[in-house]
């Protein structure tokens, strides 16, 4: 598994790995597990092929009118199969997807992340290669990049549909009004901060209470920090270490952040969904976080709709890493149970679902597509999409979000780390420490 390197715009022909524009999103109504079995699946009512399929995107997610609209037109498309849909809340299904796996009873196709999150599936032989199912014409299609996340030793396990990347949102209405300038840099950060806390506006508007929302901020940190390339290796244990100087001036810098009153009063009591308020209030000057709120800020309901910019996170000086390089990546994915009884036709659905979705998730402002030929009406994308493109048009690499990259128990290690740093239960340097125990 490699990091994946590459531009990320929307020059269809270009474009690289940011902007799954809602990453990791949200799931629906939760169901129930267990069902699933791929290995179980044939023939449905009226003698029609049935392919089960789990993933999060149910009723209330932003992405799910464009997934149902998929999975429509691919059962018109294909009068004699029924694809049978389960849709699970997001934290819960990651629980579930992994026992129902492990346990041999995971749908014939379901949604994951890739990095990390899938490898123990590939490794443990539950997840169907599709390489004899991707041609080159298949191949060609796809914006560079787009299948690193789920290549496992050469092989590839899943398609994605869209990119997404994580970035300062920024109230452009509020800058102007106190004589703010975005910043480029930490100092300028900190300075627009004091000035947003003296003027009774909200700095950064966030939620500490969801774990991998301030794990976010402080991976954008440490990104700058370190710089792609370090950053990689140590996450995936390849060369790297959590010893390098970096992390601990990233987590020093997380808790110069909290300290001086950079956040939300309320962010350790709060959901992101609630964070989000004050942004589309008008309350709150910046709000960090992943590609995929870009329709959400733009939103009917959002007061200053059309007037947010999203800007990389700010260069730390003396630090490794560039204005160019990002979190995020091509990490929401679709996998096929190597179990499946049709393992052609659920290969079949999967290249058809991941390229339609690709095209109808950029029309609706959730993701930036992997497909270099998504034709969309432009004039119709929300303008901060738009923004997040050319923001991220000269981009030169991408990195995983921690949660997703790391594997397992590593990640729970992680996160319980940052956890306690923020209550102030750890020091920086005692979560360094916590840190080195994902070392090999």
């Amino acid at each position: 598994m490699k990091r994946t390197k590459r531009p990320f715009l929307l020059k269809l022909s270009s474009l690289t790995l940011c902007a799954a524009l809602l990453l990791t999103g949200c799931g629906g109504g939760g169901a129930s597990a267990g069902s699933g079995s791929g290995n179980q699946t044939a023939s449905g009512a009226g003698g029609k092929k049935t392919l089960t399929f789990w993933h999060i995107w149910g009723s209330g997610d932003s992405n799910s009118t464009a997934v149902a609209k998929v999975i429509a037109d691919y059962e018109t498309l294909h009068p004699d199969v029924k694809i049978e849909v389960q849709t699970f809340e997001n934290d819960a299904y990651k629980t579930t997807i992994r026992t129902n796996v492990s346990g041999d009873t995971a749908p014939d196709i379901y949604s994951a992340w890739g990095g990390g999150f899938s490898k123990p599936f590939v490794d443990a032989g539950k997840v169907l290669k599709l390489d004899d199912y991707l041609t080159n014409e298949d191949r060609d299609k796809l914006v560079s990049g787009a299948l690193k996340n789920f290549t496992y030793d050469g092989g590839v396990y899943g398609l994605t549909f869209g990119m997404s990347c994580s970035g300062l949102f920024c109230n452009s209405e509020l800058f102007e009004k106190y004589g703010v300038p975005l910043p480029k840099t930490w100092e300028e950060l900190i300075s627009a901060i004091d000035t947003f806390k003296a003027s009774g506006v909200i700095p950064i508007s966030t939620s500490i209470k969801e774990r991998w929302v301030i794990g976010m901020l402080f991976e954008a940190i440490a990104l700058k920090e370190a710089g792609a390339d370090q950053m990689y290796a140590t996450l995936t244990k390849n060369g790297g270490s959590f010893s390098d100087p970096a992390y601990l001036d990233a987590a020093k810098k997380l808790m110069q952040l909290e300290e001086m009153g950079a956040f939300n009063s309320d962010a350790a009591a709060i959901s992101r969904d609630e964070a989000e308020v004050p942004v589309k209030q008008g309350q709150a000057a910046m709000y960090y976080m992943g590609s995929w709120a870009s329709g959400s800020v733009d939103a009917e309901d959002s007061v200053d709709a059309g007037k947010f910019k999203f800007i990389p996170f700010p260069t730390i000086s003396g630090a490794k890493g560039l204005p160019t390089e990002f979190n995020g990546g091509g990490a929401d994915g679709i996998l096929v149970n190597a179990a499946t009884a049709d393992p052609a036709l659920a290969a079949d659905f999967v290249k058809y679902f991941t390229e339609n979705l690709s095209r109808e998730d950029y029309q609706a402002g959730n993701y930036l597509p992997t497909y270099k030929d998504a034709q969309v009406d432009e004039s119709k994308i929300s303008p901060t999409t738009l923004d997040i493109v050319d923001a991220t048009k000269d981009a030169s690499d991408f990195v995983l979000w921690w949660d997703t990259l790391l594997e397992g128990s590593d990640v729970t290690t992680y996160q319980d780390a940052l956890d306690l740093m923020i209550q102030k239960q750890l020091t920086p340097e005692q979560f360094v420490e916590e840190l080195k125990k994902i070392q090999p």
